[in-house]
């Protein structure tokens, strides 16, 4: 097992001839110097401590896989420095770095039973680690023209031994003893995905890296397969980066969660952290479902928010917080289930029941904002999304008015859009020693 550390990580392809090159702002809006093509990771600083279970998540295009693939040695970074271990290996092949990938697609061998699959890697290297010798390419030979002969018949090599008690030893862990004869084609879906898992499980590596292993699968398998990979991490203790666009994989998987966007860290915390202390707008927006709502509202000392015909008195931890925003602009979030049904006030907010989605366990809603004087200063949409109990009942169409809960309110620049907190914030769960 062992962490991994990448240093100032940088990644960008060449433009194609004819493209003009674009600059590229990183997040203090300060150009990219070192991006002479198209940028994909910039400034990338994380740490995977061992035994870590970390996920990396963003929207397709944000350069998670490629972050991947630089790790296991399948891309060349432009700048940068990854370490395993103790050791940096920034100019080592693939098999060299001891690194095990699982991907989207399985990448199984299909004309190999699920046995052979599982073994291929053991095969090629000794017992202690390291590449084969060439003794043992005659024992391998010997191995594989004599598999399909009767049992009392075929060699079997002291080291095709321990080949053959690693494979079963992690067919039992994944439960695909009866599936060792067949090949791929016969499998499900589910099937070979843990045959790809129990192919990486097998080598015993120092680091996992599984590039959206669950995305074929239906929603059920899904989630069976994700709570099975967690307890096989749990168990092994090896030390594994996950990328996945699912922020829910995400959420229920990962001891830390880092997220990307346009090819930068956004923020790199714990779940519950992420959920409750978003970093930035982008994060606050990317984790929750449905996501967070953001309203412009003009911030008036010592500590009103208003917007047309909407005013509310903020809780006195805000006053200090906000007082150098006094007449100006901010952006408030809250969550969809931090809103509620309530009557008329001017600090609640009216709107118009446009969707309504009955789960059985919760009732969502998607209503349009009908403030009388309402301003949306070009970047808000006037469209909330709302959480409510199941045994309430509201069709679309209706006029009704939501309650915000004061406790629950998030604050953003609107230039920079990073969250804003209460300078005497109370400790929250995730900060507690």
């Amino acid at each position: 097992m062992a962490q991994v550390i990448l240093e100032n990580v940088y990644k960008s392809f060449p433009h194609r001839k004819g493209d003009a090159p674009t600059p590229v702002k990183d997040n203090v809006n300060k150009e990219d110097t070192r991006a002479e093509g198209v940028s994909v990771l910039r400034r990338i600083n994380l740490t995977v401590a061992d035994g870590e279970f970390m996920v990396l998540v963003g929207p397709s295009g944000c350069g998670k896989s490629t972050l991947l693939r630089l790790i296991a040695g399948l891309e060349t970074m432009t700048g940068g420095n990854i370490s395993v271990g103790n050791k940096l290996v920034n100019d080592l092949p693939p098999k060299q770095r001891d690194i095990a990938m699982v991907f989207q697609n399985y990448a199984l061998y299909p004309h190999m039973t699920v046995y052979d699959n599982i073994a291929f890697g053991l095969r090629r290297r000794d017992c202690n680690g390291d590449k084969a010798s060439d003794s043992s390419f005659v024992e391998n030979f010997l191995v594989g023209a004599t598999r399909n002969l009767p049992k009392g018949l075929r060699y079997i090599s002291q080291k095709e031994r321990l080949v053959d008690q690693q494979v079963r030893y992690v067919a039992q862990l994944l439960q695909i003893e009866a599936l060792l004869k067949r090949l791929p084609k016969q499998l499900s879906g589910g099937q070979r995905q843990r045959v790809a898992l129990g192919r990486a499980i097998a080598r015993n590596p120092q680091v996992f890296l599984m590039d959206e292993p669950l995305s074929n699968l239906d929603a059920k398998l899904r989630a069976e397969t994700r709570a099975q990979i967690v307890k096989l991490q749990r168990q092994l203790g090896t030390t594994t980066i996950y990328v996945t666009h699912d922020q829910t994989e995400a959420m229920t998987m990962g001891d830390r969660i880092a997220i990307l966007n346009q090819g930068q860290l956004q923020q790199v915390a714990p779940p519950l952290e992420l959920y409750n202390r978003p970093a930035n707008r982008f994060v606050a927006e990317f984790i929750g479902s449905p996501p967070m709502n953001f309203i412009p509202v003009k911030f008036q000392a010592p500590q009103i928010i208003t917007n047309g015909d909407f005013r509310m008195t903020l809780p006195e931890i805000w006053g200090a917080t906000l007082q150098k925003y006094d007449g100006q602009t901010l952006i408030l979030g809250i969550r969809p289930e931090h809103l509620s049904l309530s009557v008329p006030a001017t600090k609640n907010l009216p709107v118009q029941v446009e969707l309504v989605e009955n789960l059985g366990n919760d009732t969502f809603l998607a209503a349009q904002l009908i403030i009388p004087g309402f301003q949306d200063h070009s970047f808000a949409s006037n469209s909330l999304q709302v959480r409510i109990p199941p045994d309430r009942t509201v069709r679309m169409g209706e006029n009704t008015w939501l309650s915000i809960t004061p406790e629950k309110l998030h604050f953003f620049d609107p230039d920079t859009e990073l969250a804003i907190y209460p300078k005497t914030s109370p400790m929250l769960p995730f900060e507690q020693k």
